[in-house]
């Protein structure tokens, strides 16, 4: 090979060992490849316990809420049950079929309309909009209002419904009278629904625990007076029933009174225009919802109405309320 020849081929060789864009003014860097695929096993293992400890703080509010807001309806059956009269059995099934009637009416539409603050609420408290929260509780209050008229004139004549569909007619004047003194507590379910949505969306979730054991002793208590203590006697029970509800939402007020940053930081006055403003996606989230638990709702309470319709219909009505209470306490 000539001096020549070498010297092209060495200029050759060290170009194809050398990177053109070399950087001369950084050192070079070599990352092993072994180093890559280096474990790590503290950094994603699973603590189980610590898991299971946050899981359960943030299931046992809802549990002892949900809970608590099912107990004044099984408190209306057994004080129905005590009634010292030959017609206890008829006040059982009353106070079963007015509450059955009252669920797929009224409760069922509020708790899936309500739903929708769940998605609404989350978000905005997700993005700091606090503004927006107190604007979706605004919108949701113009929907289960207007929602409460005809859920109101439904109640009022219940028992003319409940004659169409079949049931004992002494029954149904019994369960009329009763839904007119228990209407009167559903907007103030529903106003208690949407503070509980927008309290949930910002997880605070154990002083809702407190307000429905307040709402439950409420009831109880009323009830036992009103009923054995007064001439109300068997409407002194659906009385007893608004009161419990009633005290729901009011007892948020003292609620708000000692933590007001948990208002303050939501509520922004009333804004009206903006609330109407929001009325269509209130009710694209709302309506799938509501007819999500109607489904459910109303799949329980129709077994009711076809209990009442049995040859012995009073027996069976009574007999069912139990089970279904039960069950209803058991479901949750």
């Amino acid at each position: 090979m000539t001096p020549k020849t070498r010297r092209i081929a060495a200029v050759r060789d060290t170009g194809e060992r050398s990177p053109l864009l070399r950087d001369k003014r950084q050192p070079e860097t070599y990352v092993a490849i072994a180093d890559t695929c280096k474990d790590f096993p503290n950094e994603a293992d699973p603590k189980i316990a610590q898991e299971l400890q946050v899981l359960l703080s943030l299931v046992y509010p809802v549990v002892l809420t949900t809970g608590l807001e099912f107990l004044p309806g099984f408190t209306c059956i057994i004080l129905s049950g005590h009634i010292d009269s030959p017609h206890a059995q008829q006040f059982v099934d009353a106070a079963t079929l007015s509450t059955m009637f009252m669920n797929i009416t009224a409760f069922s539409v509020g708790s899936g309309l309500s739903t929708a603050l769940d998605t609404l609420c989350s978000q905005a408290y997700g993005a700091n909009r606090f503004d927006k929260i107190g604007v979706y509780f605004q919108t949701g209050c113009l929907v289960v209002g207007a929602c409460f008229v005809p859920i109101f004139l439904l109640n009022w004549y219940s028992g003319e419904i409940l004659l169409l569909v079949g049931q004992d007619p002494e029954v149904a004047k019994l369960a009329q009278n009763f839904s007119r003194w228990a209407i009167f507590g559903v907007p103030f379910v529903f106003l208690y629904k949407l503070f509980r949505k927008v309290l949930q969306a910002q997880n605070i979730m154990k002083p809702l625990v407190a307000i429905a054991a307040v709402g439950s002793f409420v009831n109880a208590v009323s009830g036992y007076l009103l009923t054995y203590h007064t001439s109300m006697g068997f409407e002194g029970i659906a009385l007893s029933r608004s009161l419990g509800n009633m005290a729901l939402p009011l007892m948020l007020v003292p609620y708000f009174y000692g933590n007001p940053h948990h208002l303050n930081q939501w509520w922004r006055g009333w804004n009206w225009g903006e609330a109407r403003a929001q009325v269509r996606l209130f009710l694209k989230l709302g309506v799938p919802s509501f007819l999500m638990v109607a489904t459910e709702w109303w799949a329980f309470e129709i077994l009711t109405l076809m209990a009442g319709v049995l040859p012995n219909a009073v027996v069976s009505v009574s007999a069912h309320a139990v089970q279904v209470n039960l069950n209803n306490l058991i479901y949750i």
